[in-house]
């Protein structure tokens, strides 16, 4: 896309304009966006100053050149690394405002960089002792979608309270942030063998994977399938990359967990699991979980909640239609219509029910279970069986996110009115947003 240059522009505005959009860019990337959309964002953005850019965006970091001619020569440089934790869902919601506000009219670049700023300070909405809850409520829910017995949710909420206090005092310690995905797998490994038998009457494999909920890459692993799937090549592998290596760090814990302590033998019988209605408790919980650990805006309760409870739906119907295959690829493609209808009506940035929403497919657990299988018990036919089935629902998931995404565009294309030429000179920016604000710009 380019547009006319805003006349009088001097190299010192176009390097404040660069760096501001590398670092408006660096916080849509912490707040888990494509790197395509980011790129459209900084397009729009630039279109409503008037200015012309070119960009390269990874997940880890991103090239901005504000000005210059057709040919990219010319203008300003700048890039922005992609540092520090991802964004929690009320800093997503703070960030996606700001874009909506440049989007619409120019704002000062102290306005901007101040926005930025308090995005980055926002304090956690909810007290220490609620996140931790937060995070016990996210292990119970994920640990009774997938296996129900009071004895194991005894044992979920133990170890999850235990993970979530370790990652209150680890996010805080950045130094440590590497080493934590190790330190808690072998926690909990280790845990689970000493006391899962002869108290839980459960096994101890059982317990491993819930209380790891925080650090299971599911929506990285759904992402860089959908970069792949649209050509960002780079994109894709590098988030690929990092999820595979990720759950690598959690199976190297396990391991060294199994190696640590033997696993005790129950002594007596295993519990009689809960009825169907487990599960849709469970996702209910996952719900709550997120809204205290990931200081989701509470107005949003109700959405977020309705969301999840119509993902598993369609889900295990599409399942019992036709395979789980199916019920996956069923769940993606509802997904983007239903996160823009609920964002228009709550007036909430339709992130904030896209992430959790791919928590709840957890591709990430099946990861880990497979390379926990290959690693730990030396399973590799059911191992490998496993790791097939998570790059299958990854893939079912990416394809159906891309499908539902391209059916809420269709309606635009057949329905609407059709759009306004370009001015001379000018390419159409293909976003109606972007074309919106170039009309503005251009009257």
């Amino acid at each position: 896309m380019t547009v006319p240059e805003a006349e009088g522009a001097g190299r010192e505005w176009l390097r404040d304009f660069a760096a501001l959009l590398c670092e408006l860019g660096s916080e849509l990337l912490r707040a888990g966006e494509r790197t395509a959309e980011v790129e459209r964002v900084l397009h729009d953005v630039a279109a409503r100053y008037g200015m012309r850019v070119r960009s390269f965006v990874v997940p880890t970091g991103l090239f901005v050149r504000v000005g210059g001619g057709p040919d990219g020569r010319g203008g300003e440089l700048d890039f922005a690394p992609v540092e520090g934790p991802d964004l929690r869902l009320d800093q997503v919601e703070a960030v996606q405002s700001l874009v909506e506000r440049m989007r619409t009219r120019e704002v000062p670049f102290d306005d901007a960089r101040r926005a930025l700023r308090e995005v980055r300070a926002k304090p956690e909405r909810f007290s220490p002792a609620a996140t931790i809850l937060g995070y016990v409520l996210l292990t119970v829910g994920l640990g009774t979608m997938r296996h129900a017995t009071v004895p194991a949710i005894i044992g979920y909420a133990v170890l999850g309270a235990g993970v979530g206090l370790l990652r209150l005092f680890g996010d805080r310690l950045p130094a440590a942030r590497t080493a934590l995905p190790v330190v808690a797998a072998i926690l909990v490994t280790t845990a689970s063998q000493a006391w899962a038998g002869p108290l839980l009457h459960e096994a101890p494999t059982v317990l491993y994977i819930p209380p790891l909920i925080a650090f299971l890459p599911g929506s990285a692993l759904t992402l860089g399938a959908i970069e792949l799937a649209t050509g960002a090549a780079l994109s894709g592998i590098s988030r690929l990359a990092g999820a595979a290596n990720v759950l690598l760090l959690l199976a190297i814990g396990i391991l060294v967990g199994t190696e640590v302590l033997s696993p005790r033998p129950p002594d007596g019988p295993a519990s009689d699991p809960l009825g169907a209605w487990a599960p849709w408790v469970g996702v209910l919980l996952l719900g709550f979980g997120f809204l205290l650990y990931f200081s989701a805006p509470p107005r949003v309760t109700g959405w977020l909640l309705g969301a999840l409870l119509t993902e598993r739906l369609v889900q295990s119907l599409a399942s019992e239609f036709a395979g789980p295959t199916f019920g996956a690829f069923a769940a993606g493609v509802l997904l983007p219509p239903m996160a823009k209808w609920i964002a228009r009506r709550s007036h909430t940035p339709d992130q904030v029910v896209f992430l959790p929403c791919f928590w709840l497919l957890v591709p990430g657990a099946v990861g880990l279970t497979s390379i926990s299988e290959i690693i730990v018990a030396g399973d590799t036919g059911g191992g490998l069986d496993s790791m097939v089935s998570m790059v299958i629902t990854v893939a079912s998931i990416a394809m159906g996110v891309l499908v539902g995404a391209g059916l809420q565009q269709r309606p635009k294309l057949l329905l609407g009115a059709p759009a306004p030429p370009a001015p001379s000179g000018v390419e159409a920016p293909a976003d109606p947003d972007a074309q919106r604000a170039l009309d503005t710009r251009t009257e």
